[in-house]
């Protein structure tokens, strides 16, 4: 294997995840899932059974599913702001991406209940002893099974220790996903203030505002019930407790291990992201000239249209 992993390739199967590209098969998890180059060197990703495709392997993964939803193509996205975040947005042509510690939710990026973390290191810890003991073929275990159990707890500790680090490395822009307007969203997100905004995109429109870069993942949040289960290693910032599911949350996520402030902004192409901005139902009727006038300064064409809340009813 060559490990030459160039954008394009990352990218191929990032967008084909799921599948291989030359005959369609459906990966399963433990399947083994090719990443490489044809002899006409265009980049592949395949399974077993089109292996014979490649001229250059670059890396070979254990196919996992994603620990998301992939929502679709089309599904339509909100974000609710007030007007210096929406005027910070086009300034910097950038989406701002929140690190994940900085949230008011003290359980994001949680993996379950204290009340129920002996339960999950008792989990673990049996895990760990067994990985020790039974090692791959062609090694052998000679620790004493006190040995055992204490490397078996310095690894308990390097797993939680990780969680905790793996919050402050953790970057995600929030998104509302709804076919419609959401006066619940109006609440929460923007306090019903005169001077708030909500900008309108689509999954794939953020996606492609984002550079198609496959270093970010966009997915909708899984809702669970903690009381009953656990978020796994590798779901946590994709698991929410049920009292949130109204958010019916989308998220862009990226890791950044050289980052120290509360949060990064990420170019983007202001033209694909924004496809409709909403004015608060509270404001009042100079600020659609304000907003059409900043956009017009930051050089951003895109239809502004009155709240759907404050259409009049007859009875």
């Amino acid at each position: 294997m060559t490990n030459r992993l160039t954008t394009e390739l990352r990218r191929l199967s990032f967008e084909n995840h799921d599948h291989c590209v030359s005959c369609g098969h459906s990966f399963r998890e433990g399947d083994t899932s090719h990443l490489g180059y044809g002899y006409d060197d265009s980049p592949l990703y395949v399974c077993d059974g089109c292996i014979n495709k490649l001229k250059e392997t670059a890396v070979r993964h254990y196919f996992s599913p994603r620990p998301y939803d992939v929502p679709e193509q089309s599904s339509k996205l909100w974000r609710y702001m007030d007007f210096t975040k929406y005027v910070s947005l086009l300034s910097s042509r950038g989406l701002y991406f929140t690190r994940t510690d900085c949230f008011e939710d003290i359980f994001e990026g949680a993996k379950g209940l204290k009340k129920n973390k002996a339960k999950w290191d008792s989990h673990y810890l049996e895990f760990f002893r067994s990985a020790i003991k039974n090692p791959p073929e062609g090694y052998k275990c000679e620790l004493s099974d006190s040995e055992v159990d204490e490397q078996a707890q310095r690894l308990l500790s390097d797993l939680e220790a990780g969680g905790e680090a793996h919050k402050r490395r953790t970057f995600v822009s929030c998104w509302h996903e709804s076919e419609h307007e959401s006066e619940a969203m109006w609440r929460l997100y923007s306090s019903f203030l005169a001077n708030a905004v909500a900008v309108r995109t689509s999954y794939q429109s953020l996606y492609v505002s984002l550079g198609r870069d496959p270093s970010i993942d966009i997915g909708r949040i899984k809702y669970i019930d903690l009381k009953k289960n656990y978020a796994g290693v590798n779901d946590a910032f994709w698991r929410k407790r049920k009292s949130f599911e109204h958010e019916r949350e989308v998220r862009a996520l990226l890791l950044d291990f050289e980052c120290q402030d509360l949060g990064k902004i990420v170019p983007c192409a202001l033209e694909v992201l924004i496809e409709e901005v909403f004015l608060s139902p509270k404001a009042p009727p100079w600020f659609v000239r304000l907003v059409n006038d900043v956009n017009e300064k930051y050089g951003v064409t895109v239809k502004v249209s009155p709240s759907e809340l404050v259409e009049e009813p007859f009875f």
